[in-house]
């Protein structure tokens, strides 16, 4: 009943035991619990974000009384031979009694926040003791996460002000250790009973020396998701080179697996291939963001997204015209400015083709914030500064820019109700923002930046530009507005069973499977003890020392080569 309230109505359904000497009196309980856990002053109905007090543990979906999907869904949409697997390994981890946990520096905003929401709420629904912290806020912080960590990874600033000084890294790394200290220190029954540990990017790696001191047994896996530029990274002298230097030297080389995104230009220098794997980032099929809705949904969600634009001044989406979409966080990397002048390009030459304007397609630009991102409000305002310019200002109104609340159904119906989407990211580790549009049977205009052009299949179900060629992305758009047997046949080929199975491997089953199959093989307990024992220092093997005490060398393969019998 409670998924029906989900899938059917769009509703959240919550469950839980109500206090009161009458039907009355719970009824009011009930409504202050609805109170407690939605966020009323934003339109859509947002759950909160629910996070422990005591260890900053992310309590998924209000610590499980929000029930939208059961385990039947997840099979529906999954493959035989993977959802096997998947119990299989679900099994094995109950049987051996595996503890696993994630550790990242913020529960919403950001496509690592999305993916570890679906998979915890997928191992609470498996029953494997899988949990997810992260780190109590400090702004201080996070510009030197975001700006000189991220950003320079990313190669987006060449800025001397964004080098890392001994200032930053003594904050960075009291912070990280007060982190673990208050939250998940020993006595805390976090770190110290864990068996394998996942790391989300560099915010919080300066815990991981603190974690081989608390718990030697417990495996520690390092997943990076950014783009980081290893041809940079290589060049002594340079921001990059001395970034990762201090990471890797003095913390994330004592992990004993390094996982990346599927680009041999994302490994940086040092790193052994024989202590690396490969994974795409992933979404999920059954959650707001994906799920199918009705017409009736996606006129509301418009209307709610109209409400948010207006109240920041920005044109809302007209319900009887196309619009052209790029869902993306504001940041440097991800190509708004580019965006724009393509835009522009497009509707010079949709007038020279002797199209009306109000036959034009509308442009929308939105995304969500993040706590731990404070470049969202520079970006904004320096998009909106573009606007205002006289070669944009004739189609400023019809450009809709808008940041929006985190309501994942909200991004899901105006990706939905697009004509087609656009990723003109400069950097990018593995954008799902694309994943999500071919899924939605979307074209997606790109460019060959980073991970995206594994996600799309040239001239078949996207068309990927040359990073900064603004016309090409124009001409694209033209033809596909213009040609509507060329757009169909992307829309054709998008719904057909081939491309079906390919993008299995990018939801939240399979990659559960590849998280899954890496503890059951990286952990310890139930083999014999002399083998933790004879463990060596990670930093001192190629490749990685495993649970059953031989030595693995991945050779930077997929992870899902190994548990498929492939690699």
């Amino acid at each position: 009943m409670c998924t029906r309230f989900w899938f059917d109505l769009d509703a959240t359904p919550c469950i839980y035991k109500l206090r009161g000497l009458s039907l009355n009196e719970e009824a009011a309980s009930a409504a202050r619990k609805v109170y407690d856990w939605f966020t009323p002053q934003f339109p859509g109905s947002i759950p909160r974000i629910a996070v422990d007090p005591e260890t900053n543990e992310v309590l998924v979906d209000m610590d499980a009384h929000c029930h939208m999907v059961d385990l039947k869904h997840f099979e529906e949409t999954t493959d035989k031979p993977t959802w096997d697997k998947l119990l299989e390994l679900s099994e094995e981890c109950k049987r051996r009694k595996l503890k696993i946990l994630f550790f990242n520096s913020t529960p919403q905003g950001g496509g690592v926040a999305l993916m570890r929401h679906a998979t915890i709420r997928l191992m609470r629904l498996l029953g494997v003791d899988c949990r997810w912290f992260v780190a109590k806020p400090n702004p201080d912080v996070f510009v030197i996460t975001k700006r000189k960590f991220h950003n320079v990874f990313q190669g987006v600033t060449a800025d001397e002000q964004y080098c890392l000084l001994k200032e930053d890294k003594d904050l960075w790394i009291e912070w990280c250790e007060q982190n673990f200290d208050n939250y998940w220190g020993e006595g805390k029954g976090v770190i110290d009973t864990a068996d394998v540990i996942i790391m989300d990017d560099p915010q919080v790696s300066a815990i991981i020396p603190r974690i081989r001191k608390l718990n030697p047994a417990a495996r520690i896996i390092y997943r990076s998701h950014i783009e980081i530029r290893s041809d940079l990274a290589s060049v002594e002298g340079s921001m990059q080179h001395a970034l990762w230097d201090f990471l890797w030297s003095g913390f994330i080389s004592k992990t004993d697996l390094f996982i990346s995104h599927p680009v041999a230009g994302f490994i940086p220098p040092r790193v052994p291939h024989a202590k690396v794997a490969l994974m795409p980032a992933a979404t999920d099929e059954l959650d707001g963001l994906n799920k199918k809705m009705s017409a009736a949904d996606l006129e509301y969600y418009r209307r709610v997204f109209n409400r948010c634009a207006e109240d920041q001044g920005s044109p809302g989406i007209s319900a009887d015209r196309p619009y052209v979409i790029q869902i993306a966080r504001f940041d440097p990397a991800k190509g708004i400015p580019d965006v724009i002048q393509s835009y522009r390009i497009f509707r010079e030459q949709l007038t020279a083709k002797g199209l009306e304007s109000d036959q034009h397609p509308q442009l929308v630009i939105c995304g969500h914030g993040s706590i731990d991102d404070p470049d969202g409000t520079v970006i904004y305002d320096q998009v909106m500064e573009m606007l205002a310019q006289s070669e944009y200002l004739p189609y400023a109104k019809d450009i809709c820019v808008t940041r929006l609340p985190a309501s994942d159904q909200l991004l899901c119906a105006i990706l939905r109700s697009s004509f087609c989407a656009l990723q003109l990211s400069h950097r990018e580790g593995f954008e799902i923002k694309v994943t999500e549009s071919l899924a939605k049977y979307k074209p997606v205009i790109a460019f060959r930046s980073g991970g995206i052009p594994l996600q799309i299949e040239d001239g078949k179900t996207g068309i990927l530009i040359e990073r900064g060629n603004t016309q090409g992305v124009a001409d694209a758009l033209t033809r596909l507005y213009t040609d509507n047997d060329y757009y169909q046949e992307f829309v054709n080929e998008l719904r057909t069973k081939e491309q079906d199975s390919k993008r299995q491997q990018f939801f939240t089953p399979f990659q559960s499977v590849n998280w899954l199959y890496l503890a059951t093989e990286l952990a310890y307990k139930g083999n014999d003890a002399a083998i933790v024992k004879a463990q060596p220092q990670a930093e001192d093997i190629e490749g990685t020392y495993m649970g059953n005490g031989q030595t693995r060398n991945w050779n930077a393969k997929y992870v899902r080569q190994f548990w498929q019998g492939t690699a």
